[in-house]
């Protein structure tokens, strides 16, 4: 609830209302899912907003502010730019896995959404082995064996040396 918690702070209509701390719910916290880069990617689709935003923070001056000093220079930015909440989009974050990483950097020239969507297609594709054995991302699946089937895999060490390993006989 912290995400609703500082959407709903953040459009309120009132300038000088105080960051919410309600019982439970601290988004000023050090683990509070609502970090300086998030308050600032909110605005990220909004063009003129975006623009203002890389003009100011396009360097590493955001990890030195507060989290405070940004929620309070968001809410003000939210009435400079008369924003609403129709105004934001919701772009939902994804956790980037290791395909994501090498297609990252075998087709640089793609955008993380489009790499995502490719990462999707692959996932559902029935060739989904044989791409990633491509990429170098070969996954060995262990058969896991019922007790029916255990039982029915029953067999001595020499069959199992000879079933597995190249042996040779003296």
């Amino acid at each position: 609830m912290p995400f609703k918690t500082y959407s709903n702070w953040i459009f309120d209509g009132d300038r000088k209302s105080d960051i919410p701390r309600p019982e439970g719910i601290d988004i000023l916290k050090y683990n509070s899912p609502i970090t300086s880069i998030f308050a600032v990617s909110m605005f990220m689709k909004n063009l003129r907003v975006n623009w203002y935003l890389n003009k100011i923070f396009n360097n590493m001056n955001l990890r030195y502010l507060s989290k405070e000093e940004v929620f309070m220079f968001m809410k003000k930015l939210v009435f400079d730019f008369k924003l609403t909440r129709r105004d934001i989009t919701y772009s939902a974050f994804r956790k980037q896995n290791k395909l994501f990483n090498i297609l990252r950097s075998q087709i640089p020239e793609l955008k993380n959404g489009d790499i995502k969507l490719l990462c999707d297609i692959i996932e559902k594709s029935n060739d989904r082995d044989n791409i990633y054995q491509t990429l170098g991302l070969e996954v060995s699946h262990k058969k896991v064996l019922s007790k029916k089937e255990m039982k029915k895999e029953k067999m001595s060490v020499e069959e199992f040396l000879e079933r597995h390993f190249s042996t040779i006989k003296v």
